[in-house]
């Protein structure tokens, strides 16, 4: 039977706790704070010390505004809002499934770009989703190919490794050509 006091109380000692451990952290800023700027006062002034202090702090905000306003950020920023709208554009779709698929199959990409011309056509609404499965069926394609190659070496490492450690002795010869010989007449 499920026991709600139980869980209540449980409940109850984990909110105390995340509280108390909050309330030290915010305390042991405070007193932080409160050192940092009897240190300042102390050893810059009375009106310099409050003032650099505040700039100390401000300075992390300052740095990244100032990277914000570079003019390489905000050609990046165009570039990237330029590519979104590529790729949410209808010929966007169908390059990037296109380019997924060409990699697996010209075939199965040319298939798959007559099936999202025709979506496109016809029901708009639905060729984001489409483009969408058919780019995790590409995807799939590709890893599909990585863990056969990867299949591949283990066994082929596993193979060698059985046979450097384990050779047949030199002087047996194998079951099989043992059974085929025919018994020498004496």
């Amino acid at each position: 039977m499920f026991n709600f006091s139980s869980q209540i109380d449980a409940m109850k000692t984990f909110i105390i706790g995340i509280t108390l451990i909050l309330a030290s952290t915010i305390l042991g800023f405070i007193w932080i704070s409160i050192g940092l700027f009897a240190l300042v006062v102390h050893t810059i002034g009375p009106i310099w010390g409050p003032i650099a202090l505040g700039g100390l702090f401000l300075l992390p905000i300052l740095i990244y505004f100032g990277l914000r306003l570079l003019p390489q950020n905000r050609r990046k920023r165009k570039q990237s809002a330029i590519d979104e709208a590529f790729n949410n554009s209808t010929v966007g779709s169908i390059s990037r499934l296109i380019d997924t698929l060409s990699a697996t199959s010209p075939v199965l990409a040319t298939v798959a770009a007559i099936a999202a011309g025709f979506v496109a056509t016809r029901f708009p609404q639905f060729l984001p989703m489409f483009s969408q499965i058919v780019l995790a069926f590409g995807e799939e394609l590709q890893l599909h190919k990585v863990r056969r190659t990867e299949k591949k070496a283990r066994q082929a490492k596993a193979d060698y490794e059985r046979t450097v450690n384990n050779p047949s002795p030199p002087d047996v010869e194998p079951v099989n050509k043992r059974r085929r010989k025919t018994p020498d007449m004496y």
